[in-house]
């Protein structure tokens, strides 16, 4: 039997879920514990942005989640403790909501970072990896030169402007690949993408993006 996990990650931060498989890991004289669940709202890390963490809960019960990492396209949730209720009793699994908002207004920012330096830099510049976690973010780029001190601030006043206009986030979810490029959404290096593809539009920021995104432009 494969086990998968259902992600509502996207769309709500607490949901009711149940252990589908767990295992204990030692590294480096430390033991911690990995665990699937059949249903979670913990986003895993990928793309450059960091897992969430929070809670996996049952009554009075709570276990913290420390992070949450891909692994054969499942989401392994890692745990310092394991405790016997863990596994037979119904739970909820709890997103930490402000440090994933923090993410969220981040990753936004590294999509206006994006758009802004092409506008200002010119359409050659492309993402070339970024890191994106609740404290910072990290956006690297090709460009044929240093990046000029004037060019960073009218970049840093695009963005700016750009999230004073407070653009709601405009989501498409499992579009076909074809119709994603006809909306202008970019492609960016190194990512694999499948025949459906999920389209993150900010303004005229159109970007595929699997991550997890603030609800407008201002909240950043």
């Amino acid at each position: 039997e494969v086990a998968s996990t259902e992600f509502v990650g996207y769309d709500t931060l607490e949901c009711e879920t149940k252990v589908i498989r767990y295992r204990k890991v030692v590294q480096k004289n430390k033991s911690f514990f990995q665990v699937v669940l059949n249903r979670t709202p913990f986003y895993a890390e990928m793309g450059g942005q960091v897992g969430d963490s929070g809670w996996l809960e049952s009554g009075e019960n709570r276990v913290e989640v420390i992070d949450v990492k891909k692994e054969n396209n499942l989401p392994v949730h890692i745990l310092n403790t394991l405790p016997e209720w863990l596994l037979s009793a119904p739970l909820v699994a709890n997103v930490d909501a402000v440090k994933r908002h923090a993410s969220e207004a981040n990753h936004t920012a590294t999509h206006l970072l994006h758009f802004a330096l092409r506008e200002v830099l010119g359409k050659h510049v492309e993402q070339k990896g970024s890191y994106v976690s609740p404290a910072m973010l990290r956006f690297d780029f090709s460009h044929f030169q240093k990046v000029t001190p004037e060019e960073l601030r009218k970049v840093e006043n695009r963005v700016n402007e750009l999230v004073r206009e407070n653009y709601a986030l405009d989501e498409h979810r499992d579009v076909p690949i074809a119709q994603a490029r006809n909306m202008g959404a970019m492609a960016l290096f190194g990512e694999k993408y499948g025949d459906k593809v999920r389209v993150i539009r900010f303004g005229e920021s159109v970007e595929l993006c699997g991550g997890v995104h603030a609800s407008a432009t201002g909240c950043i």
